[in-house]
């Protein structure tokens, strides 16, 4: 149950932030589609190839990089948009409690004949609408840069192999034809709905960390200090455990290790639009299939707003300071 008094409420307090995330969300998503196709496709290959040494932490193989495709779906790994999920999951979430109490709001928003539950769901519901917003943000400012960007690429005239030494001998003397055509007919933009849901799960499962810290504590700071601690935490155990194979056990205790959005991307131009949802299948180097991974997330995500909501439920709240 939620109140539309507080929803229209918090809307308000969060609109800026969401103007300013979901602003820089769109453009970045648009002008990273348009530089990808800044670079040639042979000499980004071969730029590449150099640092093959270091392709174990990458999101994926380099092979997935060498396609309009995957160079795309690496947005969902760039830092500016998991910065702006985080900073909207936990502003957002650590402030429907301690940022209250920390203000001196709490007691009065409870005075009124309100629940605590349908103060904490109010709140969650706006977060969560918005963070949507946020991811489907994303996927459209991929969309209109797919639409709006032409490629070049180089077409070499007609040549045939000979099988034992390996070598193509061109049946013309013409010089490589260069052709511009739109991304869209390279980059199929339904394939990273599964790359959105990822970036969502990710974010639900910061939001309701974020939630249920800001349930336990009365200032806003020592929630985000909390969230941020457990964050920095994680990653530095999923960097150890990519880079060392002797503590590779660590990937299973990160919750990095669930968002895979270039994984699903790579399935799509394997298995097809339906690979990345399959429950049935693995993912390659993942001992899951595809659609348990951001399900995990999403029920820890579900798991902490319920202890909140218990918790916050039966707690007495400190006088305002």
């Amino acid at each position: 149950m939620i109140n539309r008094i507080l929803v229209r409420k918090y809307i308000g307090q969060s609109l800026l932030l969401f103007a300013a995330c979901g602003l820089a969300l769109f453009a970045f998503a648009w002008v990273r589609v348009w530089v990808v196709c800044l670079l040639d496709m042979g000499q980004f290959t071969t730029i590449l190839e150099q640092f093959r040494d270091f392709e174990k932490y990458a999101p994926i193989e380099f092979d997935a990089l060498f396609t309009y495709p995957g160079r795309v779906g690496m947005t969902y790994d760039e830092p500016i948009v998991i910065l702006c999920t985080v900073i909207w999951c936990i502003s957002r979430g650590s402030d429907v409690i301690s940022g209250e109490l920390g203000r001196g709001t709490l007691e009065m928003l409870l005075a009124q004949p309100i629940r605590r539950r349908t103060l904490l769901l109010s709140h969650a519901t706006v977060s969560v609408v918005g963070l949507a917003m946020l991811c489907l943000l994303v996927w459209a400012g991929i969309a209109v840069g797919v639409m709006a960007t032409t490629v070049t690429e180089s077409v070499s005239p007609p040549s045939f192999r000979i099988p034992i030494f390996n070598l193509d001998i061109p049946l013309t003397v013409d010089k490589p034809v260069t052709q511009t055509m739109p991304l869209s007919d390279r980059v199929d933009v339904e394939a990273y709905a599964a790359s959105t849901f990822h970036l969502f799960a990710f974010g639900f499962f910061l939001l309701g960390l974020s939630t249920m810290f800001s349930a336990l504590d009365r200032y806003r700071w020592r929630t985000v200090g909390a969230v941020v601690g457990i964050y920095v935490i994680q990653l530095v155990m999923f960097g150890l455990g990519k880079a060392a194979e002797s503590l590779s056990w660590l990937l299973s205790l990160s919750f990095f290790s669930c968002y895979k959005p270039q994984k699903m991307t790579s399935l799509v131009s394997k298995h097809g639009s339906s690979g990345p949802w399959s429950l049935t299948e693995t993912v390659p180097d993942g001992a899951l299939p595809p659609l348990v991974y951001p399900l995990i997330l999403i029920g820890l995500g579900m798991l902490f707003y319920a202890f909140a909501i218990h918790h916050f439920g039966r707690r007495d709240l400190p006088a305002p300071l």
